[in-house]
C-alpha cells in the first residue's frame, strides 16, 4: 500500500532523525562535562528513585499519545464512515499497521507501569527501564507519521483502492488455490457493494472525482479479472440465491451457465451509478459509458463473448434509463461510445447487427418519447460505422446499410435537414470506398427529397468551414464537417439521386 509505505518512510527519517540528534545532543554534554565514566552517569545503585522519577513523565506520555490516538480515531472514523461506508470501521480494524500501531502504544504504556512498580529500594530493573525509555522514544517517533497514515486512509480514493486490491486478491487467493472459492465469492460481494456505496455517496454530494474514480476502478477490475478469469475452478462461477437477492431461478441459471456473475456483480454498481448520475451528476455520464466500452473491448480482445453479452446489454440498460429521462446529453454521448463499440467489433458479424437494430430501436423510442432531434444523431453514428465498415471490407456493410436507411428522414413537416444530410455524407463515404451499388440503395432512399433541397444541402456540406461545433460538447465534432479531401465525392454522390432524365426525339 502506498500510505504504508509513506507512514514506514516517515517513520524510519523521523526516528533517524531523533537518534542522531539525540546522540549528538549526548557527545556534546559528555565532551563538555570532560568525558566522565558510566559510573558517573547512571544513578543505578546510588538513587533509585530517581529511576521512578524517570518512569513517571513517561507514564504520562503514553497516556498522552494513547489519548490522542483514541480520540483522532473516535471522532476521524465514524465521520467518514457516514459520509462513504459504515464498512470504514471495520477496514480501519483490519488493517495491520493501525494493529500493529495501537497494540504498541497500549502495551508500551503498560510496560512503563510495569517498569515503575519494579523499582525496589536495592533493585534496579536497568534493562526493563532501558526498554521502557526506548519505547517511548519510538512511540514519539512514529505519532506524526501515523497521524498522517491515519488521514491517507480516511481517503476516499484510498479506500476504493483498498477494496479494489482486496477483491483482486481473493481472486488470485483462488486461482492459487490458497483462498476457498466460496469464501472468496462473500469478499467479492461485501466489498463491491462498499465501491457501490461509496460511489453513490459521491454522486449525492456532488464529489465528483471519487465517483470517476470508482467508476475507474470497476473498470480496472474487470479488465484485471479477465485475464485470470481461465485459470479459475468451475466452483468459482456457480452462485445461489443468497449471493444475488431478488434473481429469479431464471437469471441465476443464466448467470451460472453463462459463468458471469463477477462482471454482473461489477456493472450492477455501475448502472446504479449511472441511475443517479442521471439525476444529480451529469458529467458522470461520459466517465461511466466510456469505461463500458473499455470493458466491452477487454471482453472482446480476451474472446469472451458471453461477458460481452453481458457488457451490451447493460449498455442498453443505459440507453433505456436516458430516454426514460429525456435526457438528450446522455443519449448523445451514449451513441457515441455505442458507434466505437461497433466499429470496434466488426469482425463480430452478428454482434455489430445487433448493435445496429438497438442502435435503430432506441431512437425510435427516443422520438415516440418526444425526442425527434435523436434519430438525426443517430443517422449521423451509424452512417459513420457504415463507412468504417465498407473501408474494412466487412461483410456486414450491408446489414448495417439496411439497418441506417430505415431512419426515416421525411417528417409531416418535410424532410429532416439533418438526417437527410447524414445519408449525402454516408452515400458519398460508399463511393468513396468504391461501393457505389450500396452508394446507389442510399441514392433510391433520398428519392423522396425534393432535388432543390437536396442540392442545396449537399453545397452547404461542401462550404461548413468550422470542423468545432458552435457550442461545447462532449465529442465537440461539427457533424457536417467534412475534410476537404472528402468533400469531393458529395456532388457525384448527389447527383445519382436525381439523375437528368434524357428524353428521345424523333429522327427528322
Amino acid at each position: 500500500m502506498e500510505s504504508r509505505t509513506r507512514f514506514l518512510r516517515a517513520f524510519a527519517l523521523l526516528a533517524v532523525g531523533m537518534c542522531v540528534f539525540f546522540s549528538l545532543e549526548l557527545w556534546l554534554e559528555w565532551e563538555n562535562l570532560g568525558r566522565p565514566g558510566a559510573d558517573k552517569m547512571s544513578w543505578v545503585g546510588k538513587n533509585n528513585a530517581k529511576l521512578v522519577d524517570i518512569l513517571s513523565p513517561m507514564a504520562r506520555a503514553y497516556n498522552n499519545i494513547l489519548a490522542m490516538l483514541i480520540a483522532t480515531i473516535g471522532l476521524a472514523i465514524p465521520l467518514t464512515a457516514n459520509m462513504h461506508t459504515p464498512k470504514l470501521i471495520d477496514m480501519f480494524l483490519r488493517d495491520r499497521t493501525n494493529q500493529i500501531m495501537l497494540g504498541l502504544c497500549a502495551v508500551s504504556a503498560a510496560h512503563v507501569l510495569w517498569a515503575a512498580w519494579l523499582v525496589g529500594p536495592e533493585f534496579a530493573p536497568i534493562w526493563t527501564i532501558r526498554v521502557a525509555v526506548f519505547g517511548t522514544l519510538v512511540g514519539w517517533a512514529a505519532l506524526i507519521p501515523y497521524f498522517f497514515y491515519v488521514v491517507r486512509f480516511l481517503d476516499p480514493s484510498n479506500i476504493l483502492r483498498r477494496l479494489q486490491v482486496d477483491v483482486e486478491n481473493a481472486v488470485r487467493g483462488v486461482v492459487a488455490g490458497t483462498v476457498d472459492p466460496e469464501a472468496a465469492q462473500e469478499i467479492v460481494h461485501e466489498r463491491m457493494h462498499q465501491i457501490g456505496t461509496i460511489i453513490l455517496k459521491s454522486i449525492d454530494r456532488a464529489d465528483r472525482s471519487v465517483a470517476l474514480e470508482g467508476i475507474w476502478d470497476c473498470r480496472t477490475l474487470l479488465k484485471n479479472y479477465g485475464e485470470l478469469k481461465s485459470k479459475l475452478p468451475d466452483a468459482w462461477f456457480h452462485v445461489d440465491r443468497g449471493d444475488f437477492l431478488g434473481a429469479s431461478e431464471e437469471a441465476l441459471g443464466i448467470l451460472n451457465e453463462e459463468r458471469t456473475w463477477f462482471e454482473h456483480r461489477v456493472m450492477t454498481q455501475m448502472y446504479l451509478s449511472y441511475q443517479n448520475a442521471l439525476a444529480k451528476s451529469t458529467d458522470a455520464i461520459p466517465a461511466i459509458s466510456d469505461a463500458t466500452r473499455m470493458i466491452a473491448q477487454n471482453m472482446a480482445a480476451n474472446r469472451d463473448a458471453r461477458a460481452l453479452e453481458l457488457a451490451l446489454r447493460f449498455f442498453h440498460n443505459f440507453l433505456r434509463e436516458a430516454v426514460k429521462r429525456k435526457d438528450v446529453h446522455a443519449i448523445y454521448d451514449l451513441f457515441y461510445q455505442y458507434r466505437l463499440i461497433a466499429a470496434d467489433l466488426l469482425d463480430r458479424p452478428d454482434t455489430v447487427r445487433m448493435i445496429a437494430k438497438r442502435f435503430r430501436f432506441y431512437s425510435e423510442q427516443a422520438a415516440a418519447g418526444g425526442l425527434a432531434f435523436i434519430p438525426q444523431i443517430a443517422g449521423f453514428d451509424m452512417g459513420w460505422v457504415v463507412v468504417q465498415a465498407a473501408e474494412r471490407r466487412s461483410d456486414v456493410t450491408a446489414d448495417l446499410l439496411n439497418e441506417t436507411l430505415l431512419l426515416k428522414h421525411m417528417a409531416s413537416g418535410g424532410p429532416l435537414p439533418l438526417l437527410v444530410k447524414a445519408k449525402i455524407i454516408l452515400g458519398a463515404g460508399l463511393i468513396e470506398h468504391h461501393h457505389p451499388n450500396l452508394a446507389a440503395v442510399v441514392a433510391a432512399n433520398l428519392q423522396d427529397v425534393p432535388e432543390a433541397t437536396l442540392l442545396a444541402w449537399t453545397r452547404e456540406l461542401e462550404t461548413v468551414q468550422d470542423r468545432a461545433f458552435w457550442e461545447v460538447t462532449d465529442r465537440q465534432a461539427n457533424f457536417e464537417w467534412l475534410p476537404p479531401e472528402k468533400r469531393l465525392y458529395l456532388q457525384p454522390f448527389a447527383a445519382t439521386v436525381h439523375p437528368p432524365v434524357h428524353v428521345a426525339t424523333a429522327p427528322a
